[in-house]
């Protein structure tokens, strides 16, 4: 297979390897609800044209109105300039729930559940006072449940927005996948792990 298989001018990103792990739209719109918290893909390039990746974790809030994240960082920073250098700038969005390790005694087959989307796009820096607080706003009372700017915080004023950058990636490609099997596969070539190391424990603390 030629690297050129996996040319995202030819070939859909977001089609996955393993088909049978693949999630549809509903399941993947219900994760984007459920997890706060995502990481935002960039690259900044050189003058003489070498890429440099980048990764940003943050909160986020995807509107399905517009089919878009929206997120916000400092005013200034790396992400800023990333995502301004090749405005709109492609970048791609990642988020993923974890749950429990799951040991075998088949070095290939350790595994552990999670379920993930993947979404592909361009994002922009919203310089509209208006988007960007209603933006703003949405993100906020997603993260935190139950809370309603303008009525539990005072509203979002102009110089808050003088003080954050405001984003929103639209979405051209997404995919959802998901592993969550009870057990890993286990091989008959080794010796049986032991009550210890067979225990599930959460992939993260």
């Amino acid at each position: 297979m030629t690297s050129s298989y996996y040319d995202p001018r030819t070939r859909d990103p977001s089609i996955s390897r393993r088909p049978n792990n693949r999630r549809d739209d509903e399941w993947i719109t219900a994760l984007l609800a459920l997890v706060r918290v995502g990481r935002i893909s960039t690259v900044w390039v050189g003058d003489d044209g070498e890429a440099f990746p980048f990764i940003t974790p943050l909160a986020f809030a995807y509107r399905p109105d517009t089919h878009d994240i929206v997120y916000h960082t400092n005013i200034a920073g790396r992400l800023r300039a990333n995502t301004e250098q090749l405005a709109p700038a492609r970048t791609t969005f990642e988020a993923s729930e974890l749950g429990a390790l799951l040991p075998s005694n088949d070095p290939l087959e350790l595994s552990v559940q999670y379920r993930s989307v993947m979404a592909f796009g361009t994002a922009r820096v919203l310089t509209d006072e208006a988007e960007a607080r209603a933006a703003l706003t949405v993100m906020s009372e997603r993260v935190f449940p139950g809370l309603q700017i303008g009525r539990d915080t005072r509203p979002i004023s102009a110089g808050d927005l003088a003080r954050t950058c405001v984003y929103a990636l639209s979405i051209t490609h997404w995919s959802g996948k998901e592993n969550w099997q009870p057990a890993a596969a286990q091989t008959d070539e080794w010796p049986d792990l032991s009550p210890e190391l067979t225990h599930l424990n959460p992939a993260q603390d």
